[in-house]
């Protein structure tokens, strides 16, 4: 990957803000509480594909993957998904990648706490 995960933001504090402002706070907390069961999908959904030996569907998957972490908010996700999408160019080098998929969405999942709370009550968004 181009650049050090460590850099990109776990989550956009613009999107997550334009959200809480479209949907509320409580319809926030519940879009955000669904994100832990479609990332943990969408990388079964990834690592499905590379056992199939299938890297056009890598893509397909990364790239949908992408969208979804977008919609949430979710930074880093969407860009680690973005670059799997973009930069699958053998099966070996996507399995050997996806030990950091599984990262960022263990960080991304651990960071939900603070990130459905509105930044008034103290929330690192």
């Amino acid at each position: 990957m181009q650049r050090s995960l460590k850099e990109l933001p776990l989550y956009d504090r613009i999107q997550v803000a334009l959200l809480r402002d479209a949907l509320g706070e409580d319809d926030l907390r519940a879009m955000l509480s669904e994100l832990p069961s479609a990332a943990r999908q969408a990388f079964h959904k990834i690592g499905s594909a590379l056992a199939s030996n299938d890297l056009e569907q890598v893509r397909r998957m990364a790239h949908a993957f992408a969208c979804v972490a977008g919609s949430f908010g979710a930074a880093r996700l969407a860009a680690i998904a973005r670059e799997f999408e973009l930069e699958a160019i053998s099966i070996p080098a996507m399995t050997h990648r996806m030990p950091a998929l599984a990262w960022a969405i263990d960080e991304t999942v651990a960071a939900l706490p603070d990130i459905g709370r509105d930044p008034s009550e103290g929330a690192k968004v």
